[in-house]
């Protein structure tokens, strides 16, 4: 015997399917997020340990620059903070479309036991 999903509760499925992936895509992006954080303090903790008149070069694509120790530092400086406050927001929305998943789960659980339905 063929069960059927109510239109409403297929929605509730449509929109925790939609969240979940809209969650992964933001745990990929935090991940990228700390491994561009994690080079870019390795870099600069490099860099620290060099004099200031030590000659540096910053690769842009293929081409590399000559740019003075102080420069570089300050520009990786802002990078990390701008990443850090980034990887900061991503990590929230994450947190928070998690306990949304959660509850809606919850939600399609209970609608789905007082149909006596299940999902394969």
């Amino acid at each position: 015997m063929a069960q059927t999903i109510p239109p409403a509760l297929e929605q509730e499925l449509q929109k925790f399917d939609t969240m979940r992936r809209n969650h992964e895509t933001l745990t990929a992006m935090s991940q990228t997020l700390q491994s561009e954080l994690t080079e870019v303090k390795a870099t600069l903790e490099e860099l620290r340990k060099q004099p200031d008149d030590t000659v540096t070069y910053k690769a842009v694509g293929q081409v590399m620059f000559k740019v003075e120790k102080p420069r570089i530092v300050e520009e990786l400086d802002d990078r990390q903070k701008t990443i850090e406050m980034r990887l900061a927001s991503t990590s929230k929305q994450t947190e928070k479309l998690a306990e949304q998943l959660k509850e809606l789960q919850t939600k399609i659980e209970l609608e789905l036991s007082k149909r006596n339905l299940r999902l394969q």
